[in-house]
Formats: C-alpha cells, structure tokens, sequence
C-alpha cells in the first residue's frame, strides 16, 4: 500500500470517527422531543431517525460540502491538518457528550479547520470571505429558530382553539403529526451535518492533486458534484451513529426535559420550525447548528406560553458551550497538528 493511499485511509477513518460522532451526538435533536411526548417509543423513533439522517444527503445536493471544504486552501493543505482538525472536533464533541450538553458540530468542525489551517497554512492559507459566509449562518440561524418556534406554536395553538379540540384529542393529533415533523428534522440533519464532513474529505482529495477544491471536482464527474464513494460513506456513517444514539438518553434529557415543558404541541412546533430552518440552510448550500437550530426553535415554543415556561439556566449553560467550542477546537486542533508534524 503506498504512502499515499495509507493517508487517505487516515484521513477518511479519522472523519468518519467524527461523523459517527456527530450521529450519536445529536441524534438528540430529531428524538427528544418525539419521545419526551411520548409520540414514539425511544428504538422506534431512533431508528426512523437513522433511516431519514442516511437519505438527507442522497436526495439534496451537497452545497454544504463545498462551502466547508472552500475554507481553507486545499491546494497547499496535507494529512496532518486535515486530522488535526478532525481530532480538535471530536475531542470536543466526547468531552460535551459526557457533561450532557448539546454542542454544534458546526462550530466545532469550523473550529477545528481555522485552528489547523492557520497553524499550518498561516492566516493566508484561509478563505476568510467564506468564514464570513459560514459564521454569519451560524449565528443567524439561533435566532431564526427561536423565531419559527415561536411562531410554529403561536399558530398551532391557533389551530388548536379555532378547532376547539378537547386537550386529549389535540394531544394524539399532534403526536401524529410529530411523527412527520421528527422524520423531517432527522432528513434535514443528515443532509447538513453528513456533508460537512464529505467536504473536509474533499480537501485531502483536493490536497493530493495539488488543486483547490473547485478545481479538483471539476476535474470530475461526480453524482451531485462530489464522489459517491463519499456521500454513501459519510450518510452511513452518520446513519450509524444516531441509530447508536439508542445507547444513551443524557443529551435526550436535557432537550427533552430540562429546557421547557414538552406537550406534543410543543414537539410539532419546535420540530417544524427548525426543520424548515436547517432544510432551507442546506439548499443554500450554508452550513447550520442542528444543536443551535431545535434547541432554540424549543425555547421559542416555551417563549410562546410565557418567559418563565423556559429554564434559563438550561439555555444559559449552552450558550456557554456554544461559545466556547469554536475557540476550544480551534486551540486543540492546533496543538494535535504541531504534535502530529512531530511524529509523521
């Protein structure tokens, strides 16, 4: 085996980790609150959540891909950045995983990719317009998916008293419904979080050519602009991981119980709301928090009844985590790149 294709083994087992990660990390976001309603039961409702994560990227187009991928400057870049970054993320999403705090893999992964880059390349080896691009639709996207919640459930209580439902015939209606709005966010998070991934693949495969990214995929042709060898292993892998999701319930309590009072008209709402936020993210080809987007789109149903329905100190601490993990990957990723040159 050459020298060559031992790297790329590296550098694909290595995002793959962080992409199975990723699953078991925010398979939360599609479950919590189906569950927490009591709309499906945890293995059902995992395991839908595994199947639509795994067909997202295979039916939308792979913009997000492109977009992480343009971040840094493929054509000087090599293996040891490309793990470093890698590792800076997964080292943050374990350490989360284990306070029990929904994190965004977004910011992790963008971390991780300016924290190696600019180690490796300097501050001239990063394509700054396009990190312009990608925090604007990270930070953006919070406050639309308090928004859509918020109005989700404003017009779903609407819905709820012109109809004059009795409460135990709205909640099986809406737990129905929830089905529908659980299996889209499961779809939207696949085909935004899985292609984060396939792009730092592309810019190792970018990196081996010696081209930029939009050079080397138009070198090629490819199934939605990207080698399918890529999209089936990055949806799989993500598949993977949420399905393993089943294992543990910590991250699942804390957007499940601890930020508001779930009823099933909450779940619809939230998940709604935030699936409409990450499905339209995606088709502009913007890289989005499904962490940032449900748990916010939670809040603003909570919002909706009143400002004591939601658990500040909840929503405080992962605001906390939230600004701190790009500045932590991004350190982590640094140091695993100054040790990995050491050694390789």
């Amino acid at each position: 085996m050459s020298g060559d294709t031992i790297l790329l083994v590296a550098v694909v087992a290595v995002a793959l980790f962080f992409d199975l990660l990723n699953g078991f990390h925010d398979g939360c976001n599609a479950v919590s609150t189906v569950i927490y309603t009591g709309a499906l039961k945890p293995r059902v409702a995992i395991g839908l959540s595994a199947i639509f994560n795994f067909i997202g990227p295979l039916v939308l187009s792979v913009g997000v891909a492109k977009t992480i991928a343009g971040i840094i400057d493929a054509s000087d870049a090599n293996a040891h950045l490309v793990i470093a970054a890698l590792l800076g993320a997964c080292v943050w999403e374990i350490l989360t995983w284990l306070w029990a705090l929904p994190m965004s893999s977004s910011h992790a992964l963008v971390g991780g990719l300016l924290g190696a880059g600019v180690a490796a390349l300097g501050t001239g080896g990063i394509h700054w317009n396009k990190v312009i691009v990608v925090f604007a639709a990270l930070l953006i996207s919070p406050f639309l998916g308090i928004i859509t919640g918020y109005l989700m459930m404003r017009l779903s209580r609407l819905f709820f008293s012109k109809t004059r439902m009795s409460m135990a015939r709205a909640d099986r209606f809406y737990k129905h419904l929830q089905i529908i709005s659980s299996s889209w966010v499961s779809f939207s998070h696949g085909s935004n979080d899985a292609t984060k991934v396939m792009g730092i693949i592309v810019i190792f495969l970018a990196a081996q050519h010696g081209l930029g990214v939009q050079d080397y995929l138009d070198k090629g042709d490819y199934f939605f602009g990207l080698p399918l060898w890529v999209i089936l292993s990055c949806a799989a892998a993500m598949a993977l991981g949420t399905f393993l999701s089943v294992k543990s319930f910590r991250l699942i309590r804390t957007l499940g119980e601890r930020i508001t009072k779930l009823h099933p008209i909450n779940g619809f709402s939230a998940e709604t709301g935030g699936a409409v936020i990450i499905q339209v993210a995606s088709l502009l080809g913007l890289p989005v928090s499904t962490t940032h987007v449900v748990t916010s789109a939670v809040t603003g149903t909570g919002l909706a009844s009143k400002l004591g329905a939601v658990s500040w100190k909840v929503f405080r601490a992962i605001m906390l985590a939230w600004v701190v993990t790009l500045p932590f990957c991004a350190i982590v990723a640094a140091i695993f790149y100054y040790l990995l040159d050491l050694v390789m």
